[in-house]
């Protein structure tokens, strides 16, 4: 049921969910919220009438140990936090199902006639090891699986380590350096951003094909960009990030020229559609642009109707640390580029950003699980991860 939150204590109750970790459930009937003031936990505790059938009609009593619900003897907004998070709870547990896991190998078919009556007819030998060959029983032709690496050059492993180097923040000029050494390769600079823009565009359009089973609590913040652009010795756009709070799955990673109202409203509407659900609150920063971006995607659409929390600065929690760090990590990479080509090489960077965030990338804060895992995307990528990747999109 959509309904407007008029109460104070309650928006702030709200403000307090926007941070992962300050909920925490510590026994059936007992919680822990953080202080947004000072570094300790409130004790919150739910009592019922021990009658069992006016158990069942009583919603409990709550208490809490800060100090306003002592003097007040009313719920306070850490009460409201607790009573918010369980009813997030039981409409995430109620909507959401596992979805099957996308199978690594797939089965296989002939690429001619699509038919499943494959047996296997022999090997092929290549400068990197020999290869499965096949043959259909239909119509007798004979094939080899596209893994993604066919009519390359260079072996599977090199040039997912090349990948894999390029978004942990090492220059081209050393990636070509690292091969030489270690793998005894000579590739060239350009050779490097050939593979990055052929296979990040596979990607792309691979993990356009699933839906996010994402949290209730979102973040949203822009960060700047040096674009290449002639006649212009510093010439900036904008790359805005929409992160969701519980799996860090990075829903939306938009570049735009300026910070009106339109350009907010598009990482916005991106994450709309990628999202299964849509969020109970979206914490951003002062930006005025993100006040009527949000009313005009979001209001009245989930549970509550006013789902803006606007920081007033980084120290005061709630705040928005989580996509600071992600804007770090964006950096790591884009400090050893000094700038990026043209607009669309911004969007061909966003764009392989988010793929490598969302599916490749172990984040602690989420016990070494991609945010992929976390948002229930149904892809089982084990070892290599960029390997795996690549030969379920060519799928």
């Amino acid at each position: 049921m959509i309904r407007q939150l008029t109460d104070p204590r309650e928006l702030r109750g709200l403000a307090i969910l926007s941070q992962p970790g300050t909920v925490i459930q510590t026994g059936e009937n007992e919680w822990d919220v953080r202080s947004q003031s000072i570094d300790a936990y409130y004790h919150i505790v739910r009592t019922f009438p021990k009658n069992r059938e006016e158990r069942m009609r009583s919603p409990g009593i709550w208490t809490c140990s800060c100090p306003d619900y002592q003097t007040r003897n009313l719920p306070c907004k850490h009460i409201h936090a607790v009573q918010l998070s369980l009813k997030i709870a039981g409409d995430v547990q109620e909507q959401s199902a596992p979805a099957a896991i996308e199978e690594a190998e797939p089965k296989i078919t002939c690429p001619s006639c699509k038919s499943e009556r494959v047996v296997k007819w022999g090997i092929r030998k290549t400068t990197f090891g020999t290869v499965q060959r096949f043959a259909c029983r239909d119509c007798n032709h004979k094939f080899v699986v596209d893994k993604g690496f066919c009519q390359m050059k260079n072996s599977p492993k090199t040039i997912t380590l090349t990948l894999d180097l390029y978004f942990k923040g090492v220059s081209q000029r050393k990636i070509v350096d690292h091969l030489k050494q270690f793998e005894n390769v000579e590739i060239t600079q350009p050779t490097v951003m050939s593979w990055i823009k052929k296979y990040l565009k596979l990607l792309a359009k691979y993990s356009e094909k699933y839906k996010a089973d994402v949290g209730n609590i979102w973040h949203s913040d822009e960060m700047t960009v040096f674009i290449k652009k002639e006649g212009e010795k510093k010439y900036y756009q904008w790359i805005w990030n929409v992160m969701d709070a519980k799996t860090r799955y990075l829903l939306a990673c938009q570049v735009t020229e300026t910070r009106f109202v339109k350009d907010a409203r598009k990482p916005l509407h991106k994450a709309k559609e990628i999202a299964m659900n849509v969020p109970d609150a979206i914490v951003t920063d002062g930006l005025q642009a993100y006040k009527e971006a949000i009313k005009a995607e979001y209001y009245g659409l989930g549970r509550i109707q006013n789902p803006h929390i606007r920081l007033k600065d980084f120290e005061t929690k709630p705040n928005n640390n989580i996509l600071e760090r992600l804007n770090g990590t964006f950096r790591e990479r884009t400090k050893v580029m000094r700038s990026l080509d043209s607009a669309i090489g911004a969007e061909e960077f966003a764009i392989g950003m988010q793929t490598y965030y969302n599916y490749i990338r172990p984040h602690q804060g989420i016990g070494g699980l991609t945010p992929a895992q976390m948002a229930n995307i149904p892809i089982n990528l084990l070892g290599n991860r960029w390997e795996t990747m690549i030969g379920l999109a060519v799928k």
